[in-house]
């Protein structure tokens, strides 16, 4: 286990691991994180990214997982698009564009890839 990172994505504040961040090389993450893309730090010394916050909790258990699960009345599936295309993960991005179907019906449904 790599040393725990907090990241502040629009105000809201993460906590995981290089390793996660870095799952996806060829994403912008990915790229971030390898030292590739330039990084910005808020006051706090947390990596700041200006994007919705709210969102991100799901683009980070799709890199911890590689499963994308969504509360089964979500609506904002155009948005988290978006910050997948932003993120550049593909493979998010593919389980957004081809979601299987719902099962089992509850509170939660799996949308995505393995």
């Amino acid at each position: 286990m790599t040393k725990p990172v907090t990241l502040n994505v629009g105000g809201h504040l993460y906590t995981t691991t290089m390793s996660t961040l870095q799952r996806y090389p060829d994403s912008m993450l990915g790229a971030m994180f390898c030292g590739d893309l330039p990084t910005t730090r808020d006051v706090q010394g947390n990596y700041f990214i200006d994007r919705d916050g709210t969102l991100f909790r799901f683009i980070l258990n799709f890199l911890r997982t590689s499963e994308l699960t969504l509360f089964i009345d979500f609506m904002k599936t155009d948005l988290l698009h978006k910050e997948a295309d932003f993120y550049q993960i593909e493979p998010l991005i593919q389980c957004l564009n081809n979601p299987k179907p719902p099962y089992p019906l509850d509170t939660f449904e799996q949308v995505g890839c393995l």
